[in-house]
């Protein structure tokens, strides 16, 4: 699907890929990066209810099979659809009528030779009983197996990181961060290293050579380790530490199936009865780190593993204690298995009266199940008891310490069984780790949830009379809506004991209540001076349970001077109020590196994502004017231009881990709360929480040219379709920040390139179809906040790609076609853009192609 949204210029495509903390693989759909709870998502103009607990739908759930056509209303459609539509409404439009069978299967693989992609799609529509009675009947199934490390591609291979610059000061003119190459953990190896200051003390006393730290080689042997330069707090460049930057993700498993059906009677002439059933199942595989040890772990100079040899060491250096950072490879792969389960029924009657007058009431549940397992998650206190092991006099084995001194604990000093169960772990060395050790520590974790959505409601639309112009068109209905979320996970989860995610179980619903009015009335038709003139205006009343009612509006106009030229505008009021996940959710954990601005200094920091139910509903105010040329002396052209600016008040923001820290620093105190530092001054923890920000804005221009003629024998179809970002910004507490161009990070905040445009050109004569495409995504700035102030990057830009497709397709007869397509033909990389997590994804932009070029052969069949 979200191949299918690509060559919309005005779409983002939000897929996480690893990210932990949030649904992996699912792909949602984000209006003009406004973020994706602003897009109001509908099937066939009825809203699909969240697919997991943040929120979010994903995509991939909508039968592919039956799409007729995916209708995009862009900005100023609360109103007329619903809440939510902020940004604008994407209608999957799906085919009603369908009669007789329809079968698309297909392959695809990259020119890597992974990504492998089969895909079958069915569709069968009948009509019976003289057609009073169409059943339609559709099943997708698709399997990618993704590609899980980015060191597979010719750019993805040099082992690239963002780092600190440990050479960096406020006047020195060096900058702050460098992108580098060979980039390679300061304070983790296979086998495990002494943290950097503790480490070059006992590199002194072992007698290794000066500027070498301490690592442990096979069998726990006692070796120098060599440091690279640029040593940073996380990342170095060179030296002797592990790597996992060849691991990043490019794409993870994604396997599809979904089944819909469809059932429509004619109950008389004017009532029909109508229903559908969509199932869909999503799962998603995806790996990151081993559990790792960046921060180090304590080790006493009486642990019964430690080389005799750092013990005497330690004495000399007057330590009872050191820190020993490990990549632990025993622990395997993290593995995050994702499944989305949706069941949606709609039924309901619709009918005409009267003179043109239709109605509709409709009922639709939605029972959504998403589950994620996390494999090989590790109990934090579990490591940490296993880890301090001392010698047991009484056998001269080894012993954990806190057994040692309880060997008897009761259940109040011992509830879940940590001490009692408690196996010694052996961490120097690589493979030292023995199984007994990792059943102790090592386990599972999972969150589940249940999203349901009921709906009900009711319309009437007819023209009620007539002007001097023509029919006065005009709408009315109401709709009630019930939206619940209920996250639960496992028992350890909830205690927050695993080492990563450790989600909160919560419970939210709230409900309702919708009532609006359309009207369209034609001004002019006809008239020397104006081919068509007409009003329209839209009012719509929405009572939100939690937060009160809320009124939003559109006005606009359509103007034809000429019937070649037609001006159009639009004013509007939308609104958006928060979802379950905002206001209740309990936290969500995850571990990434965080840069302290007082020390230019990277440290993994817990990181707690928690809801806020103070959240007011945001509002915004939107213009959008434009004007369509289709000229009668050049038939088959087209051209449209519009301008689009959206004002949104009291924004429902949610602020980067780093962009707390770094605001806090700036002088906004009011971040300061949210970040949480030890006696040494370190951060240990950062905690976001959403809020209304004061503001966020974009403006643009979208352009579209289209020209059909005869060529030949067959048909020449030329189209282009452009977005220019003018501006998309947010402001809080006075200070404002501008992301147009930002090309290098990942949201939050949500960047845009300035200029996106599609050209394409598509050429049909007899059994042929052939096509050419070239798709460009402008650069720009890795940071659109660098360099301002400070001496951020050397060069902070990131310059834009160009993408050529082709396709072709032939039929071999009335009903059998085959097809096939190359994506990315010539194989453009990505820009080099490495974000600062422990696994980076060297090219962090989601709009720039990642995979490389792609093929793709199918058939399609039509009885």
């Amino acid at each position: 699907m979200s191949e299918l949204l690509d060559d919309v210029p005005q779409l983002r495509i939000n897929q996480n890929i690893g990210k932990s903390s949030e649904p992996v693989g699912a792909s949602n759909v984000d209006l003009r990066g406004l973020g994706t709870q602003r897009t109001l998502l509908l099937i066939d103009g009825r809203r699909v209810a969240f697919t997991d607990p943040a929120g979010t739908i994903d995509t991939n759930i909508v039968p592919v099979a039956l799409i007729s056509n995916v209708e995009i209303v862009t900005g100023g459609a609360s109103a007329a659809y619903g809440s939510d539509a902020v940004a604008g409404v994407v209608n999957f439009l799906l085919n009603k009528n369908l009669k007789g069978f329809r079968l698309d299967t297909s392959y695809g693989q990259s020119i890597y030779d992974d990504h492998h992609r089969p895909s079958v799609s069915a569709a069968y529509g009948i009509g019976l009983m003289d057609d009073r009675l169409h059943l339609t009947f559709a099943a997708d199934y698709m399997h990618n197996d993704g590609q899980t490390a980015q060191g597979t591609r010719p750019w993805g291979n040099d082992k690239t990181a963002l780092l600190t610059n440990p050479a960096y000061t406020r006047t020195n003119g060096q900058p702050r961060l460098l992108i580098a190459n060979n980039s390679r953990f300061v304070q983790m190896t296979a086998g495990g290293v002494l943290t950097r200051a503790v480490g070059l003390q006992i590199a002194q006393q072992l007698g290794f050579p000066t500027g070498t730290g301490v690592q442990f080689g096979p069998g726990g042997t006692v070796i120098p380790f060599n440091y690279g330069t640029n040593i940073g707090g996380t990342f170095m460049t060179g030296g002797d530490g592990t790597s996992l930057v060849d691991e990043g993700n490019i794409l993870p498993e994604i396997e599809r199936i979904t089944g819909y059906g469809e059932l429509r009677y004619e109950l008389s002439d004017d009532v029909e009865f109508f229903a559908d059933f969509l199932y869909s199942r999503v799962n998603v595989l995806s790996d990151l780190s081993p559990n790792r040890d960046d921060a180090g772990f304590l080790v006493r100079d009486d642990n019964a593993f430690l080389p005799s040899s750092v013990r005497t060491a330690m004495a000399a250096a007057g330590l009872t204690s050191i820190t020993v950072g490990r990549m632990n490879f025993e622990d395997q792969t993290s593995v995050f298995d994702n499944a989305t389960d949706v069941k949606r029924w709609t039924f309901g009657l619709k009918g005409r009266f009267g003179d043109g007058w239709r109605w509709d009431v409709s009922g639709q549940i939605s029972r959504n199940d998403y589950e994620s397992i996390s494999h090989y998650n590790r109990i934090s206190n579990r490591w940490t008891l296993g880890l301090d092991t001392v010698v047991n006099p009484a056998t001269g084995q080894p012993i954990c310490r806190a057994l040692l001194n309880t060997p008897n604990p009761t259940a109040a000093q011992d509830p879940y069984g940590d001490i009692r169960n408690c196996v010694p772990i052996n961490p120097f060395g690589a493979g030292s780790i023995n199984q007994a050790a990792l059943d102790y520590y090592r386990g599972t974790s999972w969150t589940r949830s249940r999203q349901e959505q009921d709906v009900f409601a009711a319309n009437v639309s007819g023209n009620p009379f007539k002007t001097w112009a023509g029919d006065v068109k005009f709408a009315l209905g109401a709709e009630y809506r019930r939206e619940m979320t209920k996250l639960t996970a496992d028992a350890d989860s909830a205690l927050r004991r695993w080492r990563s995610i450790n989600s909160q179980p919560f419970s939210g619903e709230f409900t309702v209540k919708e009532g609006y009015a359309e009207v369209v009335v034609p001004l002019v038709n006809g008239a020397a001076w104006a081919d068509n003139l007409d009003v329209n205006a839209a009012v719509r009343y929405t009572d939100y349970e939690l937060s009160g009612g809320v009124t939003t509006w559109k006005v606009g106009t359509s103007y034809s001077p000429i019937p070649d030229l037609r001006f159009r505008a639009t004013l509007s009021r939308d609104i958006r109020a928060p979802n379950n996940y905002e206001l209740f959710q309990r936290g969500n954990q995850v571990i990434s590196a965080i840069i302290d601005p007082r020390t230019n200094t990277s440290r993994p920091t817990l990181q707690i994502t928690s809801g806020n139910s103070a959240l007011k509903p945001e509002r915004a105010d939107t213009l959008t004017a434009g004007v369509i040329f289709q000229p009668s002396f050049l038939p088959g052209f087209r051209a449209a231009i519009d301008y689009y600016r959206i004002a949104i008040k009291q924004a429902i923001s949610t602020i980067a881990p780093q962009s707390i820290v770094d605001y806090c620093e700036q002088g906004r105190t009011e971040f300061c709360a949210g970040v949480v530092r030890d006696a040494a001054q370190r951060i240990t923890q950062v905690n976001v929480i959403p809020f209304n920000a004061d503001s966020m804005k974009t403006s643009g221009v979208d352009i579209e040219l289209q020209y059909r003629f005869s060529l030949g024998t067959g048909q020449l179809n030329l189209r282009g379709l452009a977005n220019y970002v003018a501006e998309i910004s947010t402001t809080s507490n006075g200070i404002t920040n501008d992301y147009v161009g930002l090309a290098g990070i990942a949201p939050p905040p949500a960047g845009l390139p300035q200029w996106r445009f599609n050209l394409d050109a598509n050429y049909a004569a007899g059994p042929w179809k052939l096509g050419l495409g070239y798709r460009y995504i402008g650069g720009g700035k890795f940071d659109t906040r660098f360099n301002i102030t400070t001496l951020d990057l050397i060069d902070n830009t990131v310059s834009g790609r160009g993408y050529v497709d082709v396709n072709a397709a032939y039929a071999l007869s009335s009903t059998v076609e085959l097809y096939g397509r190359v994506e990315n033909l010539l194989n453009v990389d990505p820009p080099i853009t490495p974000n600062s997590i422990a696994t980076p994804t060297v090219a962090n932009s989601q709009f720039y192609d990642r995979r490389g070029t792609y093929f793709v052969i199918g058939g399609r069949i039509r009885l």
